[in-house]
């Protein structure tokens, strides 16, 4: 036991051995025994930076945040992101992602409405949809309509037949909590071939647009419709024109997407 543990370093919480190897730190490079750094939630950013006294406070609000899930969230409406849920209580303006990265699963960080100010949805090779507090709706990128595949996603086995080509998303929310700044989720995969991956890439923001909703409505934007910005319109419009001038679409449905575009 003493080979993994430290005594001479006690956490400066409980006072308990704190662990050689992996331990939590906080502000300078004081570690945190394992069973109060299991109870830690916070952003690494924040984590390095806190205090004895902050670590104290924190841990305070953990058992609190524990109390409040127990007799007072009552979740109404869940929404699945790959291994997870956006869980909302629509009644108190709570919600919750439990993810490893927010810590113990058992007790995942209660955020508050009006802590949430912005998300974002990824894929590999970038932004695909966003929305921001204040927004009229939100925003999507040409990504959305016209997922771009690129030699990198063309993979092969040794003999050189054409594996199917596989995406994951990534879902981004930005907050003004005291401890988080930022949560990642994992947002799920699309695994497909090449043929029908366009399709598939469509169903999947369709599937996952239950999420995006509300997020955009617990900021209090309308997500009954979605728009481009004018840069990405102007690049989506750029595109089938040069599908028209390559003989790949006709006149006719250049004109009837350039009208789509443009609302």
């Amino acid at each position: 036991m003493g080979l993994f543990s430290n005594k001479k370093k006690p956490c400066p919480n409980c006072g308990k051995a704190t662990p050689r190897l992996f331990a939590v730190k906080i502000a300078d490079e004081m570690p945190v025994c394992s069973d109060c750094g299991k109870k830690i939630s916070m952003a690494e950013t924040k984590l390095a930076q806190l205090s004895v006294e902050e670590l104290k406070e924190h841990l305070v609000w953990r058992e609190e945040n524990a109390k409040q899930l127990k007799e007072v969230f009552r979740p109404n409406f869940s929404a699945d992101i790959a291994w997870t849920s956006l869980n909302i209580d629509e009644a108190n303006q709570l919600f919750t992602l439990p993810i490893h990265e927010c810590g113990d699963l058992k007790n995942p960080p209660i955020f508050k409405y009006e802590e949430l100010n912005a998300y974002e949805l990824h894929d590999k090779h970038g932004l695909i949809e966003f929305c921001n507090r204040g927004d009229a709706t939100p925003q999507l990128t040409s990504a959305a309509h016209t997922p771009v595949i690129l030699d990198s996603d063309r993979r092969r086995n040794s003999k050189g037949r054409q594996l199917d080509i596989s995406r994951d998303f990534k879902l981004h929310l930005f907050l003004s909590n005291p401890y988080w700044d930022k949560v990642e989720a994992n947002a799920g995969n699309v695994l497909a071939s090449e043929y029908v991956f366009p399709e598939e890439y469509t169903a999947f923001l369709e599937k996952f647009s239950p999420v995006t909703f509300a997020l955009a409505a617990m900021m209090g934007v309308d997500a009954t419709t979605y728009v481009m910005d004018a840069d990405t319109i102007a690049e989506e419009i750029k595109k089938f024109e040069e599908l028209l001038d390559g003989g790949i679409i006709t006149e006719e449905e250049f004109n009837a997407k350039k009208e789509q575009l443009l609302g």
